[in-house]
């Protein structure tokens, strides 16, 4: 284990009170995916701050020209290693939310709209790039950050960006926040979608209720059947989450539809839940209805692997320095490491501040202890980590 670099260390805690307030600036813009007009206020402050360290960016419009813009910024050292950093600057929050409940900090923990996931790391990694710059750090071939603009949704349009960039750098470092009690993610599930829908016939349910054929009845039928489909003793899950059918209680209904998340940790089993569930439906209980099944795939499965469990490592040696130590989780929930993992980058995910309440929530929360620290991880990672 290398020593503790003091310049380094002093400088991350000096940045504190410059994060916090570009951190709070943010947060208090409102950027759910697809709000255009806020993306771009976020985008513009980041270009502004990349701008003023004179480090070179890039920007792609999303399709369709009027939901922000991701932003992807390089610098370049004279070292061998190539990593790629990954964080996003929307949320899931509605808009107005950041004016009914904006940027605060309360004891050890900041609140407010994506404080955690993911304007703290957007943060992060501008500062990390700023500690590059104004210490003259350039043990690296290149460092990247991607700054995207729809994870959330499932990063439907930067995912071929993300994919690309990984593919050209030796390691990924998705600064999601990080894991409850100072941890980092060694894996990630893959995530899909299941729709099942039934046609029937309608009827009166008082006076001809057998002339119906009840969508309903059916539709449970077939749910019963496909949740079984879920592996038992397995960290696979299939959930059926909502359901919707008729809209009078005295009509039986003709229509209904159930959707089921699905979390996979490899392809080969969402394949076979596709292939037995065209065979469950074909056997049904009530005569002379339709049941269709579709299956939206998602994130593909980031897998436990050696090439992250060496990253890991490293990353424990760096925290070892402050006289600290990471846990390590798998987790269920998808990000842009999915993607990178995907296209054979090695990654690693959770590098961003520590979260604290529930992401997507009021409760989400950021611990403001873990700044500092975080800053310095990140930091020393660009700097060395990506090393051929």
């Amino acid at each position: 284990m290398q020593r503790k670099d003091e310049t380094l260390y002093s400088y991350c805690h000096d940045q504190y009170d410059a994060y916090v307030e570009l951190w709070q600036r943010l947060v208090n813009i409102d950027s759910g995916t697809g709000y255009g007009e806020g993306l771009t206020q976020v985008g513009n402050i980041v270009i502004a701050f990349l701008q003023d360290l004179g480090i070179d960016y890039k920007t792609y419009q999303v399709k369709g020209g009027s939901e922000g813009f991701h932003i992807v910024a390089t610098c370049h050292g004279v070292g061998q290693g190539k990593v790629l950093t990954l964080a996003h600057m929307d949320t899931v929050f509605a808009t107005g939310t950041a004016r009914e409940r904006p940027f605060r900090i309360e004891g050890e923990w900041a609140y407010g709209p994506g404080v955690s996931d993911c304007k703290g790391s957007v943060v992060q990694c501008l500062f990390a790039l700023k500690a590059v710059k104004e210490l003259g750090l350039n043990d690296f071939a290149t460092i990247t950050c991607l700054f995207n603009c729809d994870e959330e949704t499932g990063s439907p349009d930067s995912k071929t960006l993300t994919q690309s960039l990984a593919r050209e750098h030796d390691i990924v470092l998705c600064c999601e926040p990080g894991q409850y009690g100072d941890g980092v993610v060694l894996s990630r599930k893959g995530s899909a979608e299941m729709k099942v829908e039934v046609q029937g016939r309608p009827s009166h349910a008082g006076n001809a209720p057998k002339e119906g054929r009840n969508a309903l009845l059916e539709l449970v039928y077939q749910v019963g059947k496909l949740s079984r489909l879920e592996e038992v003793d397995s960290p696979m899950s299939l959930n059926f989450t909502t359901f919707h059918s008729g809209d009078k209680t005295n009509v039986i209904p003709d229509h209904a539809v159930a959707f089921a998340d699905i979390r996979i940790t490899e392809e080969a089993q969402l394949a076979r839940i596709e292939r037995e569930s065209a065979r469950i439906v074909v056997e049904k209980m009530i005569p002379d209805t339709a049941v269709t099944v579709t299956i939206v795939r998602h994130n593909p499965p980031f897998p436990p692997n050696q090439g992250t469990e060496a990253l890991v490592a490293r990353a424990q040696d760096i925290y070892g320095e402050l006289g600290m130590s990471l846990l390590t989780s798998h987790t269920g929930g998808a990000s842009d490491a999915n993607w990178a993992a995907a296209a054979g980058a090695v990654v690693l995910d959770g590098i961003g501040p520590v979260k604290g309440g529930i992401n997507h929530t009021p409760t989400e929360r950021t611990d403001i202890r873990s700044v500092a620290p975080r800053l310095y991880l990140l930091t020393r990672l660009l700097c060395g980590a990506g090393r051929a």
